[in-house]
């Protein structure tokens, strides 16, 4: 299952785990021209991401759009628009984030966050799915069976129906878990040449305070006093640093050189 960046993601990741060595420098004492203080590079209102296919991707792999900081709320209502050539005969995406994952696999400072620390900041990682526990909505796992298909192994999940069940999140994604992967749009069709593909689906509209810290990583624990519109209907914060990120769901003759572009708006919880 590979990962690929887009232009934004590889520039965010300097300094990063990319691949992590102690002593990279870090974003924010970079030179101007490598994107520092460039409105596109640091932050809301909106991500604009290019990707140039190479033409080996496949399904289940991973493409990086852009780093989502704690407190960001991104837009469901993103696009996704490819140029005068087609990208392939059949691509499909899905596109959600990847926030309480694996510290290996998010965009932290340095390596000394592979260790589950960054100075100020604690990290706080989503426990691993262990059937047979009590689950509530706005719960939130990773599950550790072994990739298959367009699973990947320690993909998020956010429970949406409570469960002391034992059907792993992957065998259940869309009753019981939602796939965070799918956060923003579920199945997207881009493989067209001029498309402008709207996102659709997902679940952003779900969760809210349901799923932020602790009652996201507590088993069986859920926020006091919620309404059912609260839980349904407010948009989930970003609680980590952690990518924004597009699945491959289908892919076959895909056209290497052929662009990709990604296009949605974020804001702040302070906003």
């Amino acid at each position: 299952m590979a990962i690929f960046y887009t232009d934004l993601a590889l520039r965010q990741s300097i300094g990063s785990n990319f691949p992590g060595e102690p002593g990279k420098q870090q974003i924010t004492n970079l030179p101007t021209n490598t994107g520092q203080t460039n409105a596109l590079f640091e932050g809301p209102p909106d991500i604009i991401a290019t990707y140039t296919l190479v033409g080996t991707e496949a399904a289940g792999d991973t493409i990086n759009i852009a780093k989502l900081e704690p407190g960001y709320i991104a837009s469901p209502s993103g696009k996704v628009c490819s140029g005068v050539t087609a990208p392939g005969t059949t691509l499909t995406l899905a596109v959600g984030d990847n926030d309480l994952g694996d510290p290996s696999l998010l965009p932290l400072t340095n390596a000394a966050a592979l260790q589950g620390y960054i100075p100020n900041q604690p990290i706080v990682t989503a426990p691993l799915w262990v059937s047979g526990t009590s689950y509530v909505p706005g719960n939130v796992v990773r599950d550790g069976a072994a990739s298959s298909g367009t699973f990947v192994q320690y993909d998020v999940y956010t429970c949406v129906a409570a469960t002391s069940g034992t059907t792993a999140p992957h065998s259940a994604a869309t009753t019981v878990w939602q796939p965070n992967v799918q956060r923003y749009s579920t199945t997207i069709d881009v493989h067209a040449a001029s498309g402008n593909v709207a996102f659709a689906g997902g679940i952003q509209l779900y969760g809210g305070p349901a799923s932020l810290l602790p009652y996201s990583v507590t088993p069986g624990q859920a926020a006091l006093g919620l309404t059912a519109n609260e839980i349904a209907c407010q948009q989930y914060q970003i609680q980590n640093d952690c990518w924004l990120q597009a699945r491959i769901l289908t892919a076959s003759t895909l056209t290497a050189g052929t662009v990709l572009t990604f296009r949605l708006g974020i804001n702040t919880a302070a906003n």
